[in-house]
């Protein structure tokens, strides 16, 4: 949806609205920045409305008024203090408190560069504030008040906040924090938590929070009880072939079968069945090894680095997993697990890639 940036703003659901979520924005902020967010929530069936800067009480009220479900109240920032403070008028049926500064931060940002540095590792979140006209750059350098003297509301709280935060040392929330909250602490995060690098990660621990209030929505927790019998740990068998060796045999049969031709990453999984993503590091495990060759640009791909009969399945299994096998060096059957890694070895060494010429799929 479009609106003035700086104007209040809202995010609403195709179908029924799950509930309402008001967001009130910190230092240098406006509503226009959370429009990722506002996006996102609409998708889950959740309500996003932004006040605009500076919102009072009645400004956050009206934003809540018309929720048809659950009503909560978001913070960031100097935002979060300012939820803290009116929810005990507001009343919301949870409160999330985001990047809440308190304890002792460090200077302000000398430049842009640093307070960019402060905020957000997000490149898309990054260059939307180096181009946005409207965001007010320096404003780090405005003391933030400190944490109400009003107690915390006895709804639910969630605390978001990244472990390394310049701006607001995460010490800080995790002395305010009560037993019964739910604190997320995003590892490597910094101080814009919902719109940091991780965002996705924290919205999806926001919806998990707001189903929580909404629908009273729970994972099972696992209480083992006496009578239960124990779980057996599934063990290896003494010889295993990993995924990963798995995935890469099965990348070089159709390499073998490509006769020299460069065949992609894409097309190997499509036609082995196996996942593009493992495929990807597999394939570059085998480049760095010296087994395959790529080539990059539209008709870019892998192909076998040498003939099918120079390359052994001893060398894909060290490209893959570093060594041929991994036995123990002490103990009466040393000496058998010894010659038991000698054979294998023996065995692979002999086992060149032209055994997969024949391979059927």
């Amino acid at each position: 949806m479009s609106a003035p940036a700086t104007a209040g703003t809202v995010w609403t659901p195709e179908g029924t609205s799950r509930g309402t979520v008001a967001v009130l924005t910190g230092r240098g902020e406006h509503p226009g920045l959370y429009a990722r967010l506002g996006r996102r929530l609409a998708v889950d069936g959740w309500t996003l409305a932004v006040p605009g800067p500076g919102a009072g009480v009645d400004e956050v009220g009206a934003a809540l008024a018309g929720a048809t479900r659950a009503r909560v109240l978001l913070g960031s920032d100097t935002g979060a203090l300012r939820a803290w403070e009116l929810a005990a008028t507001v009343r919301p049926d949870g409160l999330v408190l985001a990047g809440l500064p308190t304890g002792a931060p460090g200077a302000p940002p000398a430049d842009r560069a640093g307070e960019l540095d402060a905020r957000t590792a997000c490149p898309v979140h990054r260059g939307l504030l180096e181009s946005d006209p409207d965001f007010t750059w320096g404003a780090f350098a405005q003391a933030p008040p400190p944490p109400p003297s009003d107690p915390l509301p006895g709804s639910p709280v969630l605390w978001l906040h990244g472990d390394a935060d310049p701006v607001a040392p995460v010490a800080g929330i995790r002395a305010l924090a009560r037993p019964g909250d739910d604190v997320a602490v995003v590892v490597d995060g910094v101080h814009d938590v919902l719109n940091d690098q991780f965002h996705r990660i924290v919205a999806a621990r926001l919806v998990q929070f707001l189903e929580r209030l909404a629908k009273g929505a729970r994972f099972a927790e696992e209480t083992p009880t006496a009578a239960a019998e124990p779980v057996r740990a599934r063990r290896a068998a003494p010889l295993t072939v990993s995924a990963r060796l798995d995935h890469a045999m099965r990348a070089l049969a159709e390499l073998v079968a490509a006769d020299g031709a460069t065949v992609t990453c894409d097309a190997m999984a499509r036609a082995r069945g196996v996942p593009l993503n493992s495929l990807v590091n597999v394939m570059l495990a085998l480049r760095r090894a010296g087994l395959v060759t790529s080539r990059r640009g539209c008709e870019g791909g892998y192909r076998l680095a040498r003939p099918a009969a120079e390359i052994t399945v001893a060398d894909v299994v060290r490209a893959t997993e570093g060594s041929i096998a991994q036995v123990r060096d002490g103990g009466p059957a040393a000496p058998l697990w010894a010659d038991l890694e000698r054979t294998v070895a023996d065995f692979l060494t002999t086992r060149t890639l032209t055994a997969l010429e024949g391979d059927t799929r």
